[in-house]
This record gives structure tokens, sequence and C-alpha cells, in this order.
């Protein structure tokens, strides 16, 4: 069931979903805002009333992404070969610089993230990389491999990632603008 909202000069649509859980709560998912309530949850206005600031902020953030994403180009160029090559290459070479094991490597197509690191050492990248610049692949993997190191994105885990990408920041920010232009392909 769709609901609209207008919050400060944004006009909102917004979905909102019943499922078995105990709590209501927002979600931003590719820029659709979803409300999640409980079975037997009917006043959805007062949620969405008490989060007013936090969903205008993150539609305001989403939407200077996507403007953003438009001056960016995607390399339509690199074949799925080249980029799992590419990809290995720099999981042989990071892995031996951090000094950690990686069991397998997967590429598939993910929803909402640009890989992931499993306790027992697999990575899975985003075939949706595969359109990006090569230094924004490379840290990718790097971020993946770090959590070889470190499992959660705490102290630590960002203090080996700037000890090479000082700029971190900005690189995440880049990436956030890229998964706008490629999160539909591959």
């Amino acid at each position: 069931m769709k609901r609209k909202i207008k919050i400060n000069d944004l006009d909102l649509e917004y979905q909102i979903i019943h499922r078995d859980v105990k709590y209501a709560r927002l979600e931003i998912k590719n820029g659709d805002l979803q409300l999640i309530i409980p079975l037997n949850y009917s006043n959805h206005e007062e949620v969405v009333d008490k989060h007013r600031d936090w969903i205008y902020r993150k539609i305001f953030r989403i939407k200077q992404l996507q403007k953003d994403a438009k001056e960016k180009e995607i390399e339509f160029n690199r074949t799925d070969d080249e980029f799992r090559h590419l990809v290995r290459s720099y999981i042989m070479n990071i892995s031996l610089d951090l000094k950690v094991n990686v069991n397998r490597v997967s590429f598939r197509k993910m929803k909402s993230r640009w890989g992931s690191c499993s306790p027992a050492g697999n990575i899975n990248i985003n075939t949706c990389l595969k359109y990006l610049p090569s230094h924004l692949i490379e840290y990718v993997v790097y971020h993946e491999l770090t959590h070889l190191l470190e499992r959660k994105h705490d102290k630590r885990f960002w203090s080996i990632v700037s000890s090479k990408y000082h700029n971190y920041r900005e690189i995440d920010e880049e990436l956030s603008i890229y998964w706008f232009l490629v999160k539909d392909l591959s």
C-alpha cells in the first residue's frame, strides 16, 4: 500500500509493508521509502511523523547522489573475464599485503552492497563493480579483505583501511554516487 507525505520541499511516496515484526521501522532501499510495521499496527502516520527529519536527510542525500551520478562515466568496455581477472589479481596482491588467506571468491549481482566477506574467508564481489573505474574496484577488494582482520566497521577496521586509503571517506562517497548509475545493470 502506497501513501504520500510532504516533508519540507519534498513530495514523497512510501510503501507500508506489514510483517511479523515486533517494532515498526523505516527503510530506504535504492531511494524508495518503506515503512515496515507489525501485523496488528495501525498508526503508521505516527512513525513517519516521528522520523520526518531523518527521512528528509536521507532522501535529500539520495537525490544529491543521483544528481552527482549524472556527471560520472561508466566503464562498458571491460569484459566479464577481464573483470574477474582484475579482481583476482587485486585479491592476490592485497591478501599478501594484509597477510590474510582468502578461501573462495564468488561473483554475483548484489542488491545492496559492493561486496561481502564471510568469517570463513569467502569473498563475494558484486558484478556491477565491472562498470566502475579500477581504483574503486581495488578499494572494494581491500575493504572486503580487511574484514578478514576485523569483522566490524569499528575504529580498528577504519584504521587499517586508512593506512592505505587516507581518503576512504571520499572513495565511499564516490561508490555511493556510482551505485545509482550501475545498480540496474548486469
